[in-house]
Order: C-alpha cells, then sequence, then structure tokens
C-alpha cells in the first residue's frame, strides 16, 4: 500500500523521497520572519521566500489583519463582468497605478504570473483585431526565459526541456538567444514586422539571473517603436522592491506597453498578479463597443488579495524596504566575491538587490543536473533553502532580511558548497525568534 503522503503530487517529487518517508519530514510547518521550520522540527534560514513571492517575511501583521478586516467586511465579490466591482478593488487600482509613472494608468487583475502572461499576448492580439490588424499574432521572447506555465504561458517560456516534453504548445511563439537585439531585429525582418504582435522580457532573467546588458532595453524598446511591436514587460520576479524599485523598467526609463506584475503583489499571502497597460492600449481596448476582450476568471480581482495588496503598499511606502534591499543584496554579492577566492566552485556572483545569482562552475566545466541537486540539498543539510537552475545557485530571501541574517545566509550557502559542518550552530530546533 502507497504511503498516503504521495497523494501530493508536486514537481520535484521522486519515488525516493516517496518510499523514505523525506516529504512527511520536511513538510513545512510555520514561519516566521525569513524562517520555516519543517516536521522534524528544524529552522532553516529560507533564501527562496517561498517560491521568490513572500517578500516580506512570514507573519507580516499588517497584511494579516488587514485580510482578516476585508474577509468580515466583504469576502467574495467579482470583476469580471457587469458594474459592480468590490470598492476595495478600485481603491487598491488607483494605489497600485499612482506608484508607476505616466502613461501605466490602466491595470486588470488575475490570480497569477501565468494568467497574466498569458492576458498580456492576448490583449496584444485583441487590439490588432480591433486595428483590423488580423495578421499580427507572432509573439518573439527569449529562451531560457520564464514566463510561466499553461496555455501561452508555457510556450512564451523558453526552457527547451519543457517545449520537448510537453509539445504541441500555442503556436506563433519564437525565440532568440537571451538578451541578443540583433537576432531579435534579424527575426523581426525574417517574420515580417506585420506578422508580429509583441516582443516579451523580463529585464533580469530569474533562470540564471540574467540582467539585460548595458543599454539592450532601450534597443528593445526602438526597436518596438520603429515597427509598432508592443513591448511587454513581465516583471512579475522583479518587481514590489526584489531589485530595490516597485520597477526595474520604470527606474530605468524604458517603459513597456504592458507591465506584468506578480509574486510579491501581495508578499505571498494571496494569489494575485496585474497586467498593467498603457492609455494608449486601454483606449484601442474600448473604442469599440462591439468588441470586449473575453478574458478574466472568477476569482479575479479577489476583494481579500485586493486588501493585501493594500498592505503590501502601505508597508512599502517610505522606501525602507528598498533601501534594505539595496544594501543587503550589496553586503552578500560582496561577501560572495571574497569567498570565490578560496570557494572553487564560485564561479561569478551578479544580481541587483535581493535578486542574486550564483554561477558555480567545477574549473571550466558547468556542473551537471544531479551535482545541483546535491548542491541544494548540502545547502539544505546547512540550514540554507535556496533555488537551483542550470548551474546556477539563485538567491531570492525575504525583503525585510536583517543584516545578521543576510551574513548567516553567506555563511550557510558556503558550508554547502565546502562540506563544512553539516548543521549549523542553532539551525535544529531552535526558534530563530
Amino acid at each position: 500500500m502507497r504511503d498516503p503522503h504521495d497523494a501530493l503530487w508536486y514537481n520535484s517529487i521522486t519515488a525516493e523521497a516517496v518510499a523514505d518517508g523525506r516529504i512527511a519530514r520536511t513538510a513545512v510547518t510555520q514561519g516566521k520572519g525569513c524562517w520555516v521550520q519543517d516536521a522534524a522540527g528544524t529552522w532553516y534560514l529560507d533564501a527562496r521566500a517561498g517560491m521568490w513571492n513572500t517578500t516580506l517575511g512570514y507573519q507580516a501583521e499588517r497584511v494579516v489583519e488587514a485580510m482578516a478586516a476585508q474577509l468580515r467586511r466583504l469576502p467574495v465579490a467579482q470583476v469580471i463582468r457587469y458594474e459592480e466591482p468590490p470598492e476595495i478593488g478600485l481603491e487598491y487600482a488607483r494605489r497600485l497605478v499612482a506608484t508607476l509613472p505616466d502613461p501605466l494608468n490602466h491595470v486588470r487583475f488575475g490570480s497569477t504570473g501565468s494568467q497574466m502572461t498569458s492576458a498580456a499576448v492576448l490583449l496584444s492580439r485583441f487590439v490588432r483585431k480591433v486595428r483590423g490588424e488580423t495578421g499580427r499574432t507572432k509573439v518573439l521572447a527569449f529562451t531560457n526565459g520564464y514566463h510561466g506555465t499553461g496555455g501561452i504561458a508555457s510556450a512564451l517560456t523558453g526552457e527547451r526541456q519543457a517545449h520537448a516534453l510537453q509539445a504541441p504548445l500555442a503556436p506563433d511563439v519564437h525565440h532568440v538567444k537571451p538578451w541578443n537585439v540583433d537576432a531579435l531585429e534579424t527575426m523581426v525582418a525574417r517574420h515580417g514586422p506585420e506578422k508580429i504582435t509583441a516582443i516579451i522580457v523580463e529585464p533580469i532573467m530569474g533562470t540564471d539571473v540574467l540582467a539585460a546588458p548595458d543599454g539592450a532595453l532601450r534597443r528593445l524598446r526602438d526597436l518596438c517603436d520603429r515597427h509598432d511591436i508592443h513591448l511587454i514587460a513581465d516583471e512579475v520576479t522583479t518587481g514590489f522592491g526584489r531589485t530595490g524599485a516597485m520597477s526595474v523598467m520604470a527606474a530605468q526609463g524604458v517603459l513597456p506597453d504592458l507591465l506584468i506584475l506578480g509574486k510579491g503583489i501581495t508578499a505571498g499571502y494571496f494569489p494575485l498578479a496585474a497586467l498593467v497597460a498603457t492609455d494608449a492600449i486601454f483606449d484601442e481596448a474600448i473604442s469599440r463597443p462591439e468588441y470586449v476582450f473575453p478574458h478574466g476568471c472568477t476569482a479575479d480581482g479577489h476583494p481579500v488579495g485586493m486588501a493585501a495588496g493594500l498592505a503590501v503598499l502601505d508597508e512599502l511606502t517610505d522606501g525602507s524596504v528598498f533601501a534594505n534591499v539595496r544594501e543587503l543584496g550589496e553586503r552578500i554579492r560582496g561577501r560572495l566575491r571574497d569567498h570565490a577566492a578560496t570557494v572553487p566552485l564560485i564561479h561569478d556572483v551578479r544580481g541587483t538587490g535581493l535578486m542574486i545569482g550564483v554561477e558555480l562552475r567545477d574549473g571550466d566545466e558547468r556542473l551537471g543536473a544531479q551535482t545541483m541537486t546535491a548542491v541544494r540539498r548540502a545547502c539544505q543539510d546547512a540550514g540554507l533553502l535556496l533555488t537551483t537552475t542550470n548551474n546556477t545557485v539563485v538567491l531570492m530571501p525575504p525583503l525585510v532580511l536583517t543584516g545578521a541574517e543576510a551574513d548567516e545566509l553567506v555563511d550557510r550557502l558556503v558550508q554547502g558548497l565546502t562540506g563544512g559542518p553539516s548543521r549549523p550552530t542553532g539551525a535544529s530546533g531552535s526558534d530563530p525568534a
């Protein structure tokens, strides 16, 4: 008879994990600040912030209280039909777009980043239909980019393995190598700009933490302007302070036509994502009343999510969280670069704010998947939870990390990479508070 714990089917499940009962032991039971505890009583420093979304850490009381109050006042409402949206949704929409520069003035809410990346492409194509440009359906993206899963989102995501294992995916999506703007220009010419509706990019690619080189975003904006192509910015990961600003694109003064936000939008406390459109896109989308954008789900704009979003904006208003992110990001990267002299596996340290990539190599050789899994588990044994992508360790701790915790993160990562003590002092069973 199977262990009942294997009823939960998740991405990294293995027969070994089911057989030896590991799943039951490593199940997370509670969190405090930047720490989580598993069923065995072990506390871990969470350098992946849940799935990069627990930006204000665990037990963010202002968010919890706002959600509870909204549950008592108006627990359910909808925004996809008719004209009776929850009042708190209107308030949050106004507050959210006020944090962004003109002309990003119109927002549509969804539940996940994947849903909103798909929505961005569908809205782009919808506007083309309204204009009578029915042939403009193609979308360009980068290989190794990540834009979610399911439907169009999986097609936009440039992971070859996912395409190979799930094909056929949605058509009319084409990929070039990351940040090769020359290749994008060539592809636009080859397919014909009259066939292309949008280009989608992450200003810092979450997979391997690859930031746009200097000038690349401006070149993309210019390319799109020359050919009337919509520029879609996927800032699901980079938005809401992860890099020390609300938006990387806004901070650099290169504005997209469509901006996708998620993850930190509610600090992970409620499923919520947003698609922000410029005045021009919005005006075209509603210009012909016989055309209605056919997109939405039951829980879009959920009032409890709106309450959580407002509370997060309140936490970010004074700028102290952004400042903390910038300061501690520099501190962590600096210390890791210092360790590179004595930790041979560290090949490169890069990133912005608390979005940090540590590329690992054995000499000139890239590490294989099994070795990267072993690295992740060694760091877990050292009391540190993190993400690995290809041959890069990705560090995305909560934005409320303290200086002492930043140093602890570096120490535990180094221990995991060098085979130091299997469990740092205080990591097992002790309450981090």
